[in-house]
């Protein structure tokens, strides 16, 4: 009886272990760590939240700010950072391939925004760079 019951709780334990694992999807990448999904999704929505405000303080700022190409990088690189978040968020079998494209497009984001001497541009093409990195691991790992 009390093997039984030994092998019950086991059971129910690894269980909830498998559970827990399912509902935080991670991935590993080799000598990385885990990274979870959540983690960038949490960064794609930062980033997305901060290139749009980042393009409204160019187009008040002017000038050079207000380059149709650089306010063009920012509004793409925020509907990228959007459509990869959503798209992980369901479950999309097709979330590596937005990945991959909201990683280039906030790399060439981040390139833009670092050269503007303003902290608020720092700070985009910081997290634009966070978000690239994050996106190209979840394109590596997630196959």
């Amino acid at each position: 009886m009390q093997d039984r019951r030994g092998l019950l709780v086991s059971s129910l334990a690894l269980a909830a272990v498998a559970a827990a694992a399912r509902a935080q999807p991670t991935t590993m990448a080799p000598g990385q760590g885990a990274m979870s999904m959540q983690a960038c999704i949490d960064a794609c929505l930062a980033t997305y939240r901060l290139c749009m405000e980042t393009s409204r303080h160019s187009l008040e700022k002017g000038g050079a700010h207000a380059a149709p190409g650089h306010i063009a990088i920012l509004l793409d690189c925020a509907d990228l950072c959007q459509a990869t978040a959503t798209s992980m968020m369901r479950g999309s079998p097709i979330h590596t391939v937005l990945c991959e494209a909201c990683a280039k497009a906030c790399e060439a984001c981040s390139k833009n925004c670092a050269g503007f001497d303003d902290v608020r541009m720092q700070r985009c093409a910081a997290s634009c760079r966070d978000c690239a990195a994050s996106c190209a691991m979840m394109a590596m790992t997630s196959h």
